[in-house]
């Protein structure tokens, strides 16, 4: 489901981003070069279980057809960790050898802005986007940071690290399947603002059956193979792994719920 790869060139650190992630060239274990974007576990809050959120948001947001780059396990080589400045250099040497990347979208991408709009087109993927966020608890999609990479008409979603911290964020508890869990999404201004929740608001003519359709396939053959691809170097991340697949399964057996209250907020 991840292709492994290493580093094989350094170009500079992202222009934004607070885990300060890094701009990198690797190579697949098959062989494939490609532009990424590289998170270590030095400097995030949760080391190692950011990583695995990163991991599970983006085989989670590509099981249900949401437009994500292809991640990758990287193992970070002494020869790439001796290529770096001395501060960067300082910070692999406090990170797990094995960190997680996202193959860059290219500089013809942007980031989404204020000015740009939802076509009727969108409007199917940007209401799956916001499912997707409300259900697994990332409240980091918002107007002043929307992790959406732009060109013309596509979009890819980046950043899952704040989905599925759970135990971070003991009010309100991520239960989508509760009448009011939702709300903040809504609240103008607010960081939990969902940045997509303003375009989506009021308008009738959405249609949930999609979701329901794309949540009711994650079989729990599925859910098992989430857990298993953990790489043994991020096993003390294992147990908040364990708890985000039990969340998943609520999620999928509570989805009448979970849409009926998507749909209030946006009535």
């Amino acid at each position: 489901m991840i292709r492994r790869a290493i580093p094989i060139g350094y170009s500079r650190e992202a222009e934004t981003g607070r885990t300060r992630p890094l701009r990198i060239t690797l190579l697949t274990a098959d062989g494939e070069e490609c532009e990424a974007v590289l998170k270590v576990s030095a400097g995030i809050e949760l080391g190692v279980e950011a990583l695995m959120n990163e991991m599970l948001g983006a085989l989670v947001a590509a099981d249900l057809g949401l437009p994500v780059q292809e991640p990758f396990f990287v193992e970070l080589t002494a020869d790439f960790c001796a290529s770096v400045t001395s501060e960067i250099r300082a910070r692999l040497a406090t990170s797990c050898k094995i960190a997680f990347a996202s193959r860059d979208t290219g500089k013809q991408w942007r980031s989404w802005n204020t000015a740009d709009k939802i076509s009727s087109a969108q409007e199917a993927t940007a209401l799956a986007t916001m499912a997707f966020d409300a259900f697994i608890g990332n409240d980091d999609r918002s107007p002043s940071n929307p992790n959406l990479r732009v060109k013309d008409q596509d979009w890819r979603l980046i950043d899952h690290e704040s989905g599925f911290s759970f135990r971070l964020k003991l009010f309100p508890r991520c239960q989508p399947w509760t009448p009011g869990n939702l709300s903040g999404m809504m609240t103008t201004g607010a960081r939990s603002e969902h940045v997509f929740a303003r375009y989506l608001a009021g308008n009738g003519a959405l249609s949930f059956g999609p979701i329901k359709a794309a949540w009711t396939s994650l079989s729990d053959a599925r859910l098992a193979q989430y857990d298993a691809i953990l790489p043994q170097e991020w096993a003390t991340a294992r147990p908040a792994l364990l708890e985000a697949l039990d969340h998943l399964r609520k999620v999928r057996d509570s989805i009448d719920p979970c849409l009926t209250e998507l749909q209030r907020i946006l009535s």
